[in-house]
């Protein structure tokens, strides 16, 4: 459902992803009105919410029946909104439901909860967050159609260019900053990753140690920001790779250009420590198989057997780990047809 809403809007983050072997998604979120004041402390929305006169609460649609609203409304003393990027989680969450919903009933959503949830300052400063956030949706798609899909790093990085001058000149500067500061250091720093990974100019024994001389050039914070992409990008194209069949090689080059040769390191080690378990649990669970089909052994002797094998071959917190695995096993053999 989510895919219907933002679909027009993520052509450019698969073809990065088209250069690394699997997609790499990128979100595209709303921005705020520059009216907002941020000098002033922070305060939650419920206490400035109306007392009086409030909407109905906001009608749940199927698909978020038991959740909760991905987005916190934050005012400061003066009862100005606040700009954050939760804002953009908010519309985000409502938006997700488009397929469903038609997008303009999506839209009269967002307007009925922050009717319930802010008053005035902030409720007509958040409905003008939304109507900027709806005209830089629909300026996207029109972006969009002047970039065909080609998978060129230099048409990407004009694509790119484009979206953040449209950016700019919809929103305020601080707007700008807090809701796609994020998202815009790692589409730059994938496209300057791509550039170096594509260069045949480049020796392949370099290329890691460039990508993570472009890592560490960065500012500390801007660095903490590409992290959690960085690993989401890591876990989605190392899961593809092995799905195709690809080899140690070419997952060991995935992780170079993505963390570095440190964590490559480490990233192999663990590998090397889940593959060992892997084998010592296969052993254990074959010799367990024959002591379950000794046919001269009672049941009691039978599982004080098995408990002596896991005694000899498991440390006592590995066997409370063995021992959960053996029943998640159990479990699925159960419910197999």
């Amino acid at each position: 459902m989510r895919v219907l809403v933002y679909a027009p809007f993520c052509v450019a983050a698969l073809l990065i992803g088209w250069y690394v072997f699997a997609p790499q998604p990128v979100a595209e979120r709303p921005a705020v009105q520059p009216s907002v004041s941020l000098a002033s402390p922070a305060t939650t929305q419920s206490e400035f919410r109306p007392m009086l006169d409030q909407p109905a609460a906001t009608p749940v649609v199927a698909s978020q029946q038991g959740t909760e609203v991905d987005g916190v409304l934050e005012v400061d003393a003066h009862g100005n909104l606040i700009i954050t990027e939760q804002l953009r989680h908010l519309f985000d969450y409502f938006y997700s439901t488009v397929g469903e919903l038609s997008f303009e009933q999506a839209s009269d959503r967002i307007r009925q909860h922050l009717s319930v949830h802010l008053r005035q300052p902030a409720l007509d400063q958040a409905r003008g967050l939304l109507d900027d956030y709806i005209a830089y949706k629909t300026a996207l798609v029109e972006l969009e159609q002047r970039f065909p899909v080609v998978a060129d790093i230099q048409a990407l990085r004009s694509r790119s260019d484009a979206v953040q001058r449209l950016r700019a000149s919809l929103f305020s500067p601080e707007a700008h900053r807090a809701f796609f500061a994020a998202e815009e250091v790692f589409d730059n720093f994938t496209l300057e990753r791509l550039a170096i990974v594509h260069d045949d100019n480049i020796p392949s024994t370099d290329k890691a140690a460039m990508i993570e001389d472009l890592r560490e050039g960065m500012p500390e914070d801007m660095q903490d920001l590409l992290v959690p992409q960085i690993h989401q990008e890591l876990t989605e194209q190392t899961e593809a790779l092995q799905a195709s069949g690809a080899d140690a090689r070419q997952i060991r080059d995935l992780r170079l250009s993505l963390v570095g040769p440190d964590a490559t390191g480490r990233l192999e080690a663990l590998d090397g420590q889940r593959q060992r378990w892997q084998q010592r649990v296969a052993a254990f669970s074959a010799e367990r198989e024959a002591i379950k089909q000794h046919p001269g052994l009672a049941e009691v002797d039978r599982q004080r057997a098995i408990d002596d094998l896991a005694a000899q071959h498991f440390a006592p917190n590995e066997r409370l780990r063995l021992a959960s695995l053996l029943e998640q096993t159990a479990g699925d053999e159960i419910d197999r047809p």
